[in-house]
Formats: structure tokens, sequence, C-alpha cells
């Protein structure tokens, strides 16, 4: 099972539940713990992390893990201060996009990354990722008809900024001097190993 259908199959799950324990997902998903706590940890609810769907009671035991989103309005604020707030921190990766600071020279023909082209790409990996998942909020609550009537319209809009600024950075990354095609395909592997990119990639932009 692939992140994207284990992610699908828990927000779906707590939907219908008032609560569940990860012995009991694990169980259901036929999952390891591992992976079914990756999920969650990655959109939990907490105070810096408002657009966490999962609410983890830990006062519990085992601990309780429910549904508790926010207001659309919520959502559509925060996604707005996160595209505006990733400006620089992209404009300082574009500034650094290059053969040079991205890969080793060697001599051979084995293809390596420099240690500053790993913290460029991991930058970028976790941006790409942070903007799927911000499309898929807007995607659930448009499933969950969770969307008030006079923001449908900003839902849409809202949806559309965090495709185009996906598109935007995948073209980027496929534009830079002197790159061939096996530094092109290194690139991807790296950048798009999170499988919830990875498959979105090619039928969401």
């Amino acid at each position: 099972m692939t992140k994207p259908e284990l992610e699908k199959k828990i927000f779906l799950h707590l939907t219908k539940v008032e609560f569940s324990t990860l012995d009991e997902m694990v169980k259901l998903f036929h999952c390891t713990k591992e992976n079914l706590m990756d999920i969650i940890k990655n959109n939990t609810k907490t105070q810096s992390e408002p657009l966490g769907f999962i609410l983890a009671d830990k006062q519990k035991t085992p601990n309780q893990y429910s549904i508790e989103p926010a207001n659309y309005e919520t959502i559509h604020l925060q996604i707005n201060n996160y595209l505006k707030g990733i400006d620089g921190i992209l404009k300082l990766c574009y500034q650094n996009f290059s053969i040079q600071s991205i890969f080793e020279n060697n001599a051979n023909s084995a293809i390596n990354f420099t240690d500053k082209g790993r913290q460029i790409l991991d930058n970028v990996s976790l941006i790409l990722d942070r903007i799927q998942q911000l499309s898929f909020v807007v995607s659930y609550y448009k499933s969950i008809n969770g969307i008030p009537e006079n923001m449908i319209f900003q839902a849409d809009e809202d949806h559309k900024k965090c495709l185009d600024m996906y598109s935007q950075i995948t073209q980027k990354l496929k534009k830079i001097d002197n790159v061939n095609e096996s530094h092109q395909q290194a690139i991807e592997l790296y950048l798009f190993k999170h499988q919830f990119v990875v498959n979105h990639l090619k039928y969401s932009i």
C-alpha cells in the first residue's frame, strides 16, 4: 500500500469513528506502526500546525486519534501565508541551482550530490510535499462539503494557487544550466522520494 493510499484510508476511517488507536488502525490497514505514525505525525493538529486533521489525545492509554478539522477560513489564511512565506526560501534555492553546487565533480561516471546539493533538494522536497498536502486539504474539504457557500470560489482559487506554485517549482528544476539526462534523473529520484509527491506528480500537474 502506498503512502497516499494509507493516508486516505486513515482520514476516511477517522471520519467514521469517534476515535481510534494505533493498534486498531495497524490491524485494520495491515500496515506497520512506523508507517502509520509517520502519517499521523505529519498531519496532527498542533499550535504550530493548525492545518492538521488529526487530534492526538495522549492523556489516554493507549493514545486515541480523531479528526478535528479547522474551519475553511483558517485553511485559506494558512495557504496564502505559506505560499507567500516560501518565496524567500525558493529564491535562495534557485540562486544555488547549478551543476557545480548540486553535484560533485567526479572523474568517473558516478553521480553524487554535494552536501549543499542535498540540503537544497531536501528544502525543495519539503516545500513540494507541503504544497501537495495543502492541495489535499482543499480537496478533502470539498469532498465532505465542508466549505461554506460564500467560500467555494475562494477554495477553487486556493487549490489553483497550490497547483500553480507546485508546477512552477517543478518546471524550474528542469531548467538548470548544463544539466544532462542522467543528472536530471538523479535530481528527480532524490527530490521526489516522498511517496505523496511521487504519486501525485503525474496526475495533479
